[in-house]
């Protein structure tokens, strides 16, 4: 379910039997061995960002290193290995050959020479052909280009802030001290004022069960400071078990609707007085997070966030009136998906780059934090801003990452582009139809734009961050020999959802080998947590759950239904209190369409599996949709969101608990299974709660369905147990078992 859980996302999958997994293994293993160039490697920059080096496999299975000049695309040999070879037989190594030089590193050099480390060596080399010995302990501070990854949601913030921490205010002056419920502040001359936390003359009193925490956060000019008001709870334990090692360890593990800890932002003078924010500005339901002081020492600014996830924003005292307020504010009565599309960046000038969904897509806007007013949009239209890359203050611009703004191109796909504060000036900077990763020069001049597809090879661009402009092809990935060799690319493939409205978007791999005069089984792999969308996009030999079991005789397909983020509020929110959908009726809708274009797809034998989050997907693809699915395989599943931890949970069915969660479990329909079920858990989980599965198997037992379930505790395995070796194998001889191989059509 959670972000961290890389598995989910990237899953190694199901295995075969073992004499069978040596057939597959080996073929992947010939499969992957005919390509190459499927990243750019070795990519270094030089320190002023104006020459780049990277090396590059011949189809000769030689290592070559290119050299670009970037203002005018100029790519070149960063050595001539011949030469080099000849030059370090003269100079130090005698027996040096150019076709086992041993090369380490080479790093370009502004002034138009590389610095090259190798076996037994290291030098300089110049385009004259001069090789100078060097130091390996003086190598230059050369940069070394991120590698491109998987952009996630915007989910972070800069806020300029004039706070200081510590019991000593700006000037020396005071000192303030926080005995149990009692704050207070003695000055240097003697002079004390005390904060009475029950209340005192013209002081509130603090909520119940409230008590001053932390460190005061002081304004610039001393006159003030801040503190946490903090209710604290104790947290509910689970006890982690570990057979395996026989050990038992308790960890905190709140679950939907314990009641939480909570802390407000309290205001002090040391004029006499204290200030929080009361039921008229913030119910007590909610939460404040961070103490931001403008440097004017006039206002303190600080998150919140409602219990339920209904709502986010910023609220600020103003010390001349005394008086809070919510300055800015994000609230839906479904729910706002905090995590993913929470953004603050505050500027100079007094206004924030603020993201919100408020026109149903996620956007970025500046905003006047000192009315709370919204200046503009930053970006707009029927499309997702995805991430931002970079804020340039000087120019007043923003680099980000947006899907689906480009028509005719999967909604999916990332393209990087910049646009000005105010809106204007929007400059793509990504081209091609595919997915983007881009990789940006120091000083940011330049960009290398990585871009492919499921079905088309990785080529790499060198750009002008200026304009986009196109400045030299770096290379593609040639997949000539891959095709050859009988590997096929994952088709992509486009159906209406439910209701005709949304294209639903997903991907399917055939059998290896096909046979058009055969029906092949067909296995769905299934993860639809709201938090992101799941169907890969970019090239992979592998193609992350698909290659192994295709294999084996089936074919596998992933699909993005309804409830999914990045196609806008709308498609998002059909998860609201409504995790059991998954979008189960996109996908076989989705299956039914494929199966019109791919005739040898059997839909009279489908099966699913998915862990987490997918795991609780696969059950309810059993029953509620038993007349399609017939088999499905669920490891360490959120069976019942009552269970699990409170925070995943809580964000899509919201707070308080009320029967949506009861009828969003899997044990509450039990009665209703169809199919066969492999149902794995592992014993050390500690992600979900193994109670999860633990009582959905109970529910099933008693519901009569015993026969129909396959159970497994793994044990001293952590989440993802069905990950393991011995249990793919185990889950992929489910299938074999229960949905068959390839019969005549």
């Amino acid at each position: 379910m959670p972000l961290r859980c890389l598995w989910l996302l990237f899953p190694w999958v199901l295995c075969a039997q073992a004499p069978s997994t040596k057939v597959w293994q080996k073929q992947l293993e010939t499969w992957s061995s005919t390509i190459s160039n499927t990243r750019l490697e070795n990519v270094q920059w030089s320190p002023a960002g104006e020459r780049l080096t990277y090396s590059w496999r011949t189809p000769e299975g030689r290592t070559e290193y290119k050299l670009v000049e970037c203002a005018t695309g100029q790519v070149t040999s960063a050595f001539d290995a011949e030469a080099l070879a000849a030059a370090l037989r003269k100079e130090s190594k005698p027996k040096a050959d150019a076709r086992n030089l041993g090369i380490s590193r080479v790093l370009p050099q502004d002034d138009g020479k590389v610095w090259i480390e190798g076996s037994g060596f290291v030098c300089t080399w110049s385009p004259d052909g001069v090789l100078v010995k060097q130091d390996a302990s003086k190598a230059p501070d050369l940069k070394v280009a991120p590698t491109a990854g998987r952009i996630r949601s915007v989910g972070s913030s800069r806020m300029l802030s004039a706070s200081r921490y510590g019991s000593k205010s700006p000037d020396g002056l005071w000192r303030v001290t926080v005995t149990g419920n009692e704050v207070s502040a003695l000055a240097t001359s003697g002079e004390k004022v005390v904060y009475a936390a029950s209340g005192g003359k013209a002081t509130p009193a603090l909520p119940p069960g409230f008590a001053w925490s932390g460190q005061p956060a002081w304004t610039p000019d001393g006159k003030h400071f801040a503190l946490w008001a903090t209710r604290a709870v104790p947290v509910r334990k689970y006890l982690v078990k570990d057979s395996v090692k026989q050990t038992e360890k308790e960890i905190d593990y709140d679950k939907p609707g314990d009641d939480k800890t909570q802390q407000l932002a309290c205001v002090f003078s040391l004029a006499g007085g204290y200030r929080f924010p009361g039921a008229d500005v913030l119910p007590l339901a909610m939460n404040t997070d961070r103490l931001d002081w403008t440097p004017d020492s006039q206002r303190l600014r600080s998150t919140y966030t409602i219990r339920g996830f209904t709502g986010h924003g910023i609220i600020e005292f103003d010390v001349g009136t005394k008086q809070w307020r919510k300055l800015l504010t994000e609230e839906d009565p479904k729910f706002v998906f905090t995590y993913g599309s929470f953004y603050r960046y505050d500027l100079p000038d007094e206004t924030t780059l603020w993201v919100s969904e408020r026109s149903g897509w996620t956007h970025l806007y500046r905003v006047d934090l000192r009315t709370g007013a919204t200046l503009n949009a930053v970006t707009a239209g029927a499309w997702v801003m995805k991430a931002v890359l970079q804020v340039d203050e000087a120019a007043k611009q923003v680099t980000f990452v947006g899907l689906g703004r480009n028509a005719g191109e999967d909604p999916y796909y990332r393209h990087v582009y910049r646009v000005n504060f105010d809106g204007m000036g929007l400059v793509q900077l990504t081209h091609g139809d595919g997915t983007h990763d881009v990789q940006f020069s120091p000083g940011r001049k330049y960009l290398v734009d990585t871009y492919s597809r499921v079905d088309q090879t990785p080529r790499f661009v060198l750009r002008r961050t200026l304009d986009g402009r196109e400045l030299a092809v770096l290379g593609q990935a040639d997949d000539a020999q891959l095709r050859a060799a009988g590997w096929e690319a994952p088709r992509r493939f486009v159906a209406k959802d439910r209701a005709g409205k949304f294209d639903i978007h997903g991907v399917m791999v055939r059998p290896y080998p096909f046979d058009p005069q055969k029906k092949y089984p067909v296995i769905e792999y299934i993860y639809a947590g709201p938090q992101d969308s799941f169907v890969p996009k970019s090239f992979s030999v592998w193609s992350n759950a698909f290659r192994e079991a295709s294999l084996q005789g089936f074919y596998v397909v992933q699909i993005d239904g309804r409830g999914t983020w990045n196609r806008g509020k709308e498609f998002h929110q059909e998860a609201w209190r409504n995790l059991g959908d998954a979008g189960l009726p996109d996908r076989v809708v989705w299956l039914k369409a494929a199966s019109r274009v791919e005739p040898a797809m059997d839909l009279k034998r489908v099966g699913i599996f998915g862990g987490s989050a997918g795991g609780q997907n696969a059950v309810h693809a059993l029953l509620r949709h038993g007349d399609f699915y017939k088999a499905a395989a669920a490891d360490c599943g959120c069976h019942d969101n009552r269970v699990d931890k409170l925070w995943w949970n809580e964000q899509w069915m919201g707070y308080p608990i009320g029967p949506w969660y009861a009828a969003n479990a899997c044990l509450t329909e039990a009665d209703k299974l169809q199919g066969k079920l492999f149902l794995t858990v592992g014993e050390s989980d500690t992600n979900v709660d193994v109670k999860c599965t633990y009582d959905l198997r109970d529910a099933l037992f008693a519901a009569g369905k015993k026969d129909l379930v396959e159970f497994t505790v793994v044990p001293g395995a952590n989440h993802g147990a069905c990950e393991r070796g011995d249990m793919r194998e185990k889950r992929l001889d489910f299938f074999q078992r229960t949905l068959g191989g390839p019969l005549p059509r």
